[in-house]
């Protein structure tokens, strides 16, 4: 890896204190996206930064100061074609984490550094049965509503429905015995609720894949199934690719960044001190989770 020794020194960045620790975090990151990136090189599979780590490689040639994750988007169609190789390609000591490789259902992915340690406050109770290693995001850019395509309303209602029937199959299952009416046949509900989880989240992704392309807008739908604050963005700001420096890489972004970051952030030229997303994680870039939860947990 071409980081050079240097680069573990304690500095400050825009007024924020980059501690030693700190930086071995971002190397194993970025270690991982060396190898994310090797892997999508070998398959012709093509993916962007996006949300803080496209804001860090703007505005900060690399990590925004007080961030510390690495965040990767992929279109629904590419996605689901990496999900089928990344298994094999992500060998010890790395792992590929998702609804199907491990105990958790989310519609996303991770790739994790099992030497070493994340472990969050809300899976402390798995131990070293759930992978808890150091890792990036990658998501799944879907296809959603533009206000042109009216018919995308029904798409929404149906997607909407069958995360339901992944997450809460109790509870439709409820409202089905006391008369609620769905927009999907009866007999077809129960046939999906029959089938055992990780089948039921395949026809929810399934789904998403073959309405992929059918509007204007894209976004990681489930900041809208959770009712997360949600900024759709363009598909065609992706038509073109750049490469921007991100610490010594260079990393693929929509040639229309500008327009990406305004959208999300609005002002992204200002600084704001914020939390990162992984406030309150046990991160231990030296040693693996599963020796932390020997010794301390």
């Amino acid at each position: 890896m071409g980081i050079d020794a240097s680069f573990f020194q304690e500095e400050e960045r825009s007024g924020f204190l980059v501690t030693e620790k700190r930086k071995k975090v971002w190397a194993v990151e970025l270690e991982i996206l060396e190898r994310f990136d090797e892997v999508c090189k070998k398959y012709g599979f093509t993916y962007y930064v996006h949300y803080g780590t496209l804001l860090g490689a703007v505005r900060h040639q690399g990590f925004v100061p007080w961030d510390d994750d690495v965040d990767v988007v992929m279109f629904r169609d590419e996605y689901q074609r990496f999900q089928e190789i990344a298994s094999q390609e992500f060998c010890e000591p790395y792992f590929y984490q998702n609804s199907y490789t491990d105990q958790i259902f989310w519609p996303f992915s991770k790739i994790r550094d099992g030497r070493t340690t994340a472990i969050e406050r809300s899976f402390m109770d798995l131990g070293d049965t759930f992978h808890q290693g150091i890792c990036i995001d990658l998501f799944p850019m879907d296809s959603v509503l533009d206000g042109v395509n009216e018919q995308f309303l029904l798409v929404e209602e149906i997607r909407r429905l069958l995360w339901r029937m992944v997450s809460d199959p109790v509870n439709v299952l409820t409202e089905m015995k006391n008369g609620m009416q769905f927009i999907l046949e009866r007999d077809f509900m129960l046939e999906i609720l029959r089938m055992d989880q990780k089948l039921r989240f395949k026809v929810f992704e399934d789904f998403n894949e073959s309405h992929f392309g059918e509007t204007e807008e894209l976004n990681y739908i489930m900041s809208d199934m959770r009712g997360w604050h949600s900024h759709y963005v363009r598909k065609e700001w992706y038509q073109e690719t750049v490469y921007l420096p991100f610490e010594h890489l260079q990393v693929p972004a929509p040639a229309e960044f500008d327009k990406v970051l305004t959208r999300v952030y609005g002002d992204y030229h200002k600084l704001v001190r914020g939390t990162t997303e992984h406030e309150g994680i046990i991160l231990e870039p030296e040693i693996s989770y599963r020796e932390y939860f020997k010794r301390y947990l």
